[in-house]
């Protein structure tokens, strides 16, 4: 079914959901949202293993978010179909943050929700403590910290089912407007000498 066809209800942006976060693309199209998946090679539904009864609408879009030129033509197309962004759901790599983010900012609605998904180096006891980067300052921001589970020598990352159960959980607490109180955090982060080394 594409996107003229079907009452596009709600749209969400998820970059980077092909992986780790595909849990949280198919609980979004499942609660019957439309859900503008980026990734940097082609892909269709079946890479969500299924979407079931989903009440939603999945929209696929190829582009890398390193490619700064195309990737911000891609959203504005896509937007053009099926309006501004009401949520976005974001995992990007350091090196294209900046320019992947001004693109974003400028696709979303002026009451757009963000959540950004940072891995566990954003809460090393070095790290400053994350914020709204520059171009989505202006929106609501929640940033979603995965750490690892199990303690001491027995620990190990979280694995997809976790980080997408995490990323679910801060994106329905910040939707139903309970208090941000600061980066949520996936798992354990303390003590820092227990992260996983590989």
């Amino acid at each position: 079914m594409t996107v003229e066809e079907s009452v596009v209800r709600s749209p969400v942006l998820v970059v980077g959901g092909t992986g780790m976060l595909a849990g949280v693309v198919r609980r979004l199209v499942r609660e019957g949202l439309t859900t503008v998946v980026v990734a940097r090679r082609s892909l269709g539904t079946a890479a969500f293993g299924g979407l079931g009864t989903a009440d939603g609408l999945l929209i696929p879009v190829s582009a890398d978010y390193t490619e700064p030129v195309p990737f911000a033509e891609a959203l504005r197309r896509t937007v053009a179909r099926t309006g501004p962004f009401r949520q976005a759901v974001l995992w990007v790599h350091a090196q294209g943050r900046p320019q992947a983010y001004a693109a974003v900012a400028g696709t979303l609605a002026d009451d757009a929700l963000v959540i950004e998904v940072l891995g566990s180096g954003a809460a090393a006891p070095s790290a400053p403590e994350p914020h709204p980067p520059e171009p989505l300052g202006r929106f609501a921001y929640r940033s979603v910290v995965l750490g690892w589970q199990g303690a001491g020598p027995n620990t190990r990352w979280l694995d997809h089912a976790e980080i997408s159960s995490g990323v679910l959980a801060a994106l329905r607490a910040s939707r139903d407007g309970r208090p941000d109180a600061g980066p949520h955090v996936v798992g354990r982060v303390r003590p820092w000498t227990d992260r996983p080394s590989a």
